[in-house]
């Protein structure tokens, strides 16, 4: 008898220790390997995983959702990735606009699963990881999707995805952009642009993006990227099927003053309708900057730019 309550006692252990590894639906979370460590159980490997791939996030939607009595735009979330924050050590609360600073590691060849949250503020961010994609003391996801990164350096490999569009308009969603790997460093300046508006995209032929010679705004000495006039907007992914979003990619030089996006036209320039200041280069590498035309308030446009790492698939 005691035999038996012995054995009962250990599978009744092993089912506890199944639960706390469980995604909810019967199954292993999955693992990303090093440099971060990122999702599910740190340290222990899932088969399939072949790989480093490599994911941003961009918070492009100007509707609200913080939960923690920030402006009535601040539109702050927290980004889950399988069931650990985005950023692993330190959740990751991005405002509107923004966008995460490094890029995160997640194990390639397999699928994960990325919840975005409306954040409980800056101190509490990532608690909601655990519970993903469920709710987090009743407080629902915003939107989930699986994700399905490529072996490296494979196309989709590299991933952003971008909370883009809003509920009133019915665009909301998380739309996914595959971007170079760059394997061989590019071999002179360029920029890639991607449209994630689907609100001011509807109705227009797409959106234009452009260099500026000044940083006014909207710049009114402006010259049109080269195959960057009429950009369509990228479709949002399904909660378990990715969709993903090419690139437009165009040579500059020199650096200019800014960028900017605007109303796409079918040939010539662009109309400017935001501009912003040219980001710094980094040091030692290739100057790459990737331009994101996001929804802005009211339907109007915003642009979020920054510079890409380049060299050693940016770790």
């Amino acid at each position: 008898m005691r035999s038996l309550l012995a054995r009962l006692a250990v599978l009744g252990a092993f089912a506890l220790s199944m639960t706390a590894c469980s995604n909810g639906s019967g199954s292993s979370l999955p693992f990303a390997g090093p440099p971060n460590q990122a999702g599910g159980s740190p340290g222990t490997i899932q088969s399939g995983g072949n790989g480093v791939a490599l994911l941003r996030f961009v918070q492009g939607s100007p509707d609200n959702f913080s939960t923690f009595g920030g402006p009535p735009a601040s539109g702050f979330v927290d980004v889950c990735v399988d069931n650990l924050p985005f950023g692993v050590t330190t959740g990751i609360t991005t405002n509107y606009g923004g966008r995460t600073p490094n890029l995160y590691s997640v194990a390639a060849g397999i699928s994960h699963t990325v919840a975005v949250y409306p954040t409980l503020g800056p101190a509490q961010a990532g608690l909601e990881c655990p519970t993903a994609p469920g709710p987090y003391l009743g407080t629902n996801t915003i939107k989930v999707i699986t994700i399905s990164p490529a072996i490296p350096p494979a196309s989709g490999s590299r991933l952003t995805i971008v909370l883009a569009g809003t509920g009133a308009t019915g665009t909301l969603g998380l739309y996914v952009y595959a971007e170079p790997t760059f394997p061989v460093a590019p071999a002179g300046t360029e920029v890639i642009v991607h449209n994630a508006a689907p609100v001011f995209t509807t109705g227009k032929t797409g959106v234009g993006f452009g260099q500026c010679t000044t940083t006014v705004t909207p710049c009114v000495t402006a010259v049109g990227l080269t195959g960057a006039q009429n950009v369509a907007v990228g479709k949002p992914s399904l909660v378990n099927a990715q969709v993903t979003n090419g690139f437009s990619a165009s040579a500059i030089a020199p650096i200019p003053a800014g960028f900017y996006d605007g109303a796409g036209v079918l040939a010539g320039n662009p109309v400017p309708i935001t501009s912003i200041a040219a980001p710094n280069p980094l040091a030692g590498q290739p100057y790459v900057v990737q331009l994101y035309a996001i929804d802005g308030p009211a339907g109007g446009l915003n642009l979020v730019a920054y510079v890409e790492q380049t060299l050693g698939y940016g770790f």
